[in-house]
């Protein structure tokens, strides 16, 4: 066996013991949140058990959990339901988004620190269940028409029984599969086509070979962010304590952190910030020990995009106060829907946090007044 061979057999042990370590540790965490909920632990090891018990805890009706089984549509309900439940052991919108972007930090800290269940969130939200539901049967009625027109198309091939293939477009009296099959052999032996042989050759995932610095900004750097079907690149902060996750990406430095993620529409922009507003507001509202002074300033809307301001005060484990404030914005790109939170924690500011939030508002479009 080659050194190359042995090093990437080393490199695959230690990343399946490293997935499995975390996967435990998930587990566990979510054993002891059902028991910190009043619920058995063992639920968690159950497949769609666990489920239930989850949107119970959160919502208040175990079975709106099939919502988790509406394709697309339910990654819309998974954020939701990882925001109810912050709410649901007193965490703000801050925290919801440590629960959706890296869970496997915030969900063992929520099961072993000193949080405590609430009981279930009051708050419907509505619009997350109905996006939820139009998204699904969105996508389930393209698939209809995707299938629909393929058996008809393959069928229609099939009656034929022959194609045009040569060059002169000479009628060829084989049957449709045989004449397809040496055509492409025959196509693809030319000269100029030996890199394309093969769709195994094809990858459209995204990894840090895809990150760019942002042009005149030398603090940001470009993200793609992608569901598989579209791409978007959005501007980060460029730090150590970067993590990028298919369509989200958190990035924290100097006190300023950026959060965001790419989502489908699920009603106008100005909505989805009133209602994350609202979360997050109410959240605070739960925990007097930890936010004082908390004001909202009035909602900017404008062509495809809304944001909103929380200002409060925080108030650390010391007893110290430090005056905060986070900036939700609803951005329509592409398409699609990307939601940024930029967080301004000054018990962290640094000499350099003014000029970073200076060059934050101008890339991402946010008029501030600075004083």
């Amino acid at each position: 066996m080659s050194l190359v061979a042995g090093g990437i057999l080393i490199f695959l042990a230690i990343v399946l013991v490293f997935a499995l370590a975390v996967g435990i540790l998930l587990l566990i965490a979510q054993w002891k949140v059902y028991k910190k909920a009043g619920e058995r632990g063992w639920a968690s090891l159950i497949p769609f058990y666990s489920q239930y018990v989850l949107v119970k805890i959160t919502w208040g009706n175990g079975w709106l959990f099939l919502l988790f089984f509406i394709p697309l549509g339910n990654l819309i309900f998974a954020i939701a339901t990882n925001i109810k439940l912050a709410r649901v052991f007193g965490k703000g919108g801050g925290y919801a988004a440590g629960l959706i972007f890296l869970s496997f930090i915030f969900l063992p800290m929520l099961a072993f620190g000193g949080a405590q269940y609430q009981g279930p969130d009051e708050k419907k939200s509505r619009g997350a269940i109905i996006a939820t539901a139009v998204t699904g049967a969105g996508y389930i009625l393209l698939m209809v028409i995707l299938a629909v027109t393929g058996v008809v198309a393959g069928y229609s091939q099939y009656q034929s029984g022959a194609v045009y293939i040569n060059e002169d477009d000479t009628y060829d009296d084989r049957s449709g599969t045989d004449a397809v099959e040496d055509w492409e052999e025959e196509f693809y032996d030319q000269d100029g086509y030996d890199d394309y042989d093969s769709y195994d050759d094809y990858d459209d995932g995204v990894s840090p070979d895809d990150y760019k610095l942002m042009e005149g900004y030398e603090d940001f750097m470009i993200v793609p962010l992608t569901d598989e079907e579209s791409t978007v690149e959005v501007p980060v902060l460029r730090s150590e304590y970067l993590t990028v996750s298919d369509s989200t990406v958190v990035s924290m430095t100097d006190g300023i952190m950026t959060s965001l993620y790419m989502t489908y529409p699920y009603g106008d922009p100005a909505s989805v910030i009133s209602e994350l507003t609202d979360v997050q507001v109410d959240s605070m509202a739960d925990m007097p020990e930890y936010y004082a002074n908390v004001t909202v300033d009035e909602l900017i809307t404008g062509d495809g995009f809304a944001l909103q301001q929380i200002n409060y005060d925080s108030i650390n484990y010391d007893g110290t106060v430090s005056p905060c404030f986070d900036i939700i914005k609803c951005d329509e790109v592409d398409g699609k829907y990307v939601i940024l939170m930029l967080t301004v924690d000054n018990s962290s500011a640094t000499g350099d946090t003014e000029d970073l939030f200076r060059d934050a508002c101008e890339v991402y479009g946010i008029e501030f007044q600075f004083d």
